[in-house]
């Protein structure tokens, strides 16, 4: 196999293609749904090395690291949480079929996973607003009017590139949450984006982090090990195109925000799992810690996790209108 697995950059937009193979089903070292990382090796013409506590596998264009024993997994740098740890197989190392599928291999070939239609139309939801203030920092700082503003700033950007943009509010109004979904429907919306600020009960807690759906029988992210919803919903028919969304966002917001990758993770929030189409939920910085609660008051920092929200999806857009030649 030719390696043609490589880094692009549009502007200040990191984008992945991959390397292109006749199929891009995963060939299992075991019937138990286990893809080994030295087929993974091969498949990506990388090399493979362990280094520590990690498996890391590398090319001139792309490295991935898997942590063992762990959900953790890096894409060029960028955190990606798996479903299940990295365990020991055989030999050697494997990750689950589903993180292979609807993870790692979306996001290195997406090409051959997102869909043909160029998104045309974006729906943008700012969380909580009116009775619902969302989380609320000890400067007094609320998340709905720090993610009002990013999302309008969002909103300007893509516009600015000619794409048609709606927004589920506009003012301090509550939507419910099927009805912000409800109107991605009627919008038509090719991609969807809820916008938030984190809080926690430990202000130390910081970074950025951006969700999409969990596969159909794992554990979401934030409650692994813990008895939870496994269900399908309607958004799951996206989840390889979901994973190239949210890493193009984080990537893209890690870059932008300059602050700590808290990861791409997976999680049943009501507004992605039901989405019409491919969506993520943002978390743009801890209004309950009082450093980030202090760049969240600011317009410029507002300004640059817009700016990386924008050329997050901006390079999703571009990732598929390259799968069409």
């Amino acid at each position: 196999m030719h390696p043609i697995t490589r880094k692009l950059f549009l502007s200040n937009v990191v984008l992945l293609a991959g390397c292109r193979s006749a199929t891009v089903e995963a060939r299992s070292s075991s019937p138990t749904g286990i893809v080994s990382l030295s087929y993974v090796a091969r498949l990506y013409s990388m090399s493979m090395a362990s280094v520590g506590k990690k498996m890391m596998l590398q090319n001139k264009w792309n490295k991935i690291e898997v942590e063992t024993n762990s959900r953790r997994a890096w894409i060029n740098g960028i955190m990606v949480w798996l479903h299940h740890p990295c365990r020991k197989s055989g030999s050697g190392w494997g990750i689950r079929e589903v993180d292979f599928k609807k993870g790692i291999d979306p996001i290195m070939r997406s090409y051959a996973y997102v869909p043909s239609k160029t998104p045309r139309v974006v729906v943008l939801d700012p969380g909580h607003g009116g009775k619902d203030s969302g989380a609320i920092g000890a400067r007094k700082v609320y998340e709905k009017k720090a993610v009002l503003s990013i999302s309008s700033r969002v909103k300007a950007h893509l516009e600015a590139k000619k794409i048609t943009v709606r927004m589920t509010r506009t003012g301090d109004t509550l939507p419910s949450l099927q009805q912000r979904v409800d109107y991605a429907s009627r919008a038509g919306a090719d991609l969807f984006v809820s916008i938030h600020a984190d809080g926690a009960g430990d202000s130390s807690a910081h970074g950025v982090e951006t969700f999409v759906p969990t596969a159909p029988g794992c554990d979401s992210s934030n409650h692994y090990g813990q008895a939870g919803d496994k269900s399908a919903f309607p958004g799951n028919l996206f989840d390889a195109a979901n994973a190239v969304l949210g890493f193009s966002i984080q990537s893209n917001l890690i870059k932008k925000s300059k602050r700590s990758d808290r990861g791409l993770r997976r999680a049943r929030f009501f507004v992605i799992k039901n989405a019409p189409c491919p969506a993520a939920l943002v978390e743009c910085g801890f209004v309950t810690n009082p450093a980030e609660e202090a760049l969240l008051i600011s317009a410029e920092y507002r300004e640059a996790v817009a700016r990386g929200i924008s050329n997050g999806i901006l390079g999703y857009m571009t990732l598929v209108k390259r799968a069409q030649k």
